[in-house]
């Protein structure tokens, strides 16, 4: 880059329009005049960072701001926070938001500097090929739904790229997260970059609502978004299993902290699928966990609590309060909102809807640009989101809707590549802060998959960046760990704590 700018005739080039520009600002408006200036500044400074330093600073900002097409505070009160995710994740007159534009832009960037031989990055560790094989798979597959779905059923064109934009993001966000990190030493960063966004999250959540929507009158259903929950479980498994991995004070008490916390923004942000997502995802790496001294004792004491719980299953199904709060939870899942009215759920009708649209090409499904059947009429919420029938709450059935076994099947192949990956290296790695990373990543794909089940996890943002950081995340560990073999040297990656110069054992 400082060779290219060298040069006489393009540094006069850039010099004129940067000076054309100002001087038309002067004129048509004023109060933008050093935006050129301020614009050439800010580029020049962004050509001489390290990719990492970029792509963190990226991600720092997107799990911290407010996700604005998600309606943050169901639209009551715009944060501090509101204006920078309002940039970040909506652009007016842009089809594109600014952190796609970030993130194909530091691709492109990477890409330059590896072509021109610029040394500032070192060489990004190699993605395992079934990861490569599932990314390409998943591209493949929603060009392919766009053909199947508008040119040969006629399908709407103007939503179909907002059912597959974040799946397509998501890629790309692997690529970016896989280029701009120098392997497992990373975890570290990355944990503390998502326990502050949770915790400045919570803190905004709790002064929403005790403070201005309970006092207003406000009813509100959540607090800042739906998708946070993917965050704040993840958040939560980075304190939890770097304790579990090295249970030393610090750890402890630190885990204590943070998840004091994490659980107040759940708790004002009230999705229960952020409990849910949790729970599940402490047992599935419970179960792939080896049978540690910690691992028996918690086996012992639930072996000992077994005969209790269906006895406290029992009472709390008939009076979900106090200590039986957790089962009136589970029950609320299970039987929606309005059954114990002799209603059925809005969920319900809709799933059965999708199921049917599934029903009718239940191979190839129907392609983007498509609604689904509503066999049995829905609640008609057009006044609170236009496009509703082309987004089902479910986007899992909604996928099967959409792209039949063969079309779901192309979307989520890297979901179980990147489980695979993650308990493999997990079993494979010596570093207390790089075995909690695999299980942080287990921990992550478990959440997605919930968020995907219970509520547009597809077209979720927050859903979509936490999976890519977690998939590149078990795609190092995998070839660091040899858990699949590299055939091409690390770099800057040490698994033995005793080799490193960096600190482990945690992630926070």
């Amino acid at each position: 880059m400082q060779e290219f700018l060298s040069r006489p005739y393009v540094f006069l080039a850039l010099l004129a329009v940067l000076v054309l520009a100002t001087v038309g600002l002067i004129v048509a408006a004023p109060a933008l005049a050093l935006l050129p200036v301020g614009g050439a500044a800010f580029l020049w400074w962004v050509c001489h960072q390290p990719l990492r330093t970029l792509t963190f600073a990226v991600f720092a900002l997107a799990v911290t701001v407010d996700v604005v097409p998600e309606v943050p505070y169901e639209g009551h009160w715009h944060s501090p926070l509101y204006f920078p995710g309002k940039l970040l994740y909506t652009v007016p007159g842009f089809k594109l938001p600014l952190l796609d534009v970030a993130v194909i832009g530091l691709l492109v960037l990477m890409t330059y500097r590896r072509a021109m031989g610029i040394k500032i990055d070192p060489e990004p560790t190699p993605l395992p090929s079934p990861v490569r094989a599932a990314l390409v798979v998943l591209l493949a597959t929603v060009a392919w739904m766009q053909v199947w779905g508008i040119y040969v059923n006629g399908g709407e064109s103007r939503v179909a790229p907002w059912q597959w934009h974040q799946m397509v993001s998501l890629v790309f966000m692997v690529l970016l997260f896989n280029a701009a990190m120098r392997g497992p030493d990373d975890y570290r960063i990355l944990g503390r970059i998502i326990v502050v966004g949770c915790c400045i999250k919570a803190v905004l959540s709790a002064w929403f609502v005790v403070l201005l929507a309970r006092p207003g009158g406000w009813y509100f259903e959540y607090a800042t978004t739906h998708s946070d929950s993917v965050q704040y479980v993840t958040g939560l498994a980075c304190v939890i299993w770097s304790w579990m991995e090295q249970p030393t004070r610090k750890h402890f008490w630190r885990m204590v902290w943070v998840s004091a916390f994490i659980f107040m923004g759940m708790h004002y942000n009230d999705r229960r699928l952020a409990y849910a997502s949790l729970q599940l995802g402490l047992i599935a790496c419970f179960i792939v966990s080896p049978w540690s001294g910690m691992k028996r004792k918690i086996t012992r004491i639930a072996l000992v609590l077994a005969p209790i719980f269906p006895f406290y299953l029992a009472v709390g199904w008939q009076s979900p309060t106090g200590i039986f709060a957790p089962v009136g939870i589970f029950k609320s899942m299970l039987e929606g909102e309005n059954l114990a009215k002799g209603q059925m759920d809005y969920r319900d009708m809709e799933n059965f809807n999708d199921v049917h649209t599934w029903n009718r090409n239940p191979i190839l499904g129907s392609g983007w640009g498509h609604t689904f059947d509503e066999v049995i009429k829905l609640p008609d919420i057009s006044h609170a989101f236009a496009d509703y029938l082309y987004h089902p709450h479910n986007s899992v059935i909604g996928l099967f809707a959409f792209g039949g076994v063969v079309g779901f099947s192309g979307l989520w192949m890297w979901l179980p590549v990147g489980v695979f990956l993650a308990v493999r290296a997990y079993h494979r790695a010596h570093a207390p802060q790089h075995r909690a990373g695999g299980l942080v990543a287990l921990s992550v794909f478990v959440a997605y998959v919930n968020q995907c089940f219970g509520d547009m996890g597809s077209i979720s943002w927050m859903n979509s960046i936490m999976a890519a950081m977690a998939l590149a995340c078990a795609s190092q560990l995998a070839m660091a760990t040899q858990a699949w073999p590299n055939t091409q040297p690390a770099r800057n990656t040490v698994l033995e704590p005793e080799k490193s110069g960096s600190p482990v054992g945690n992630l926070v």
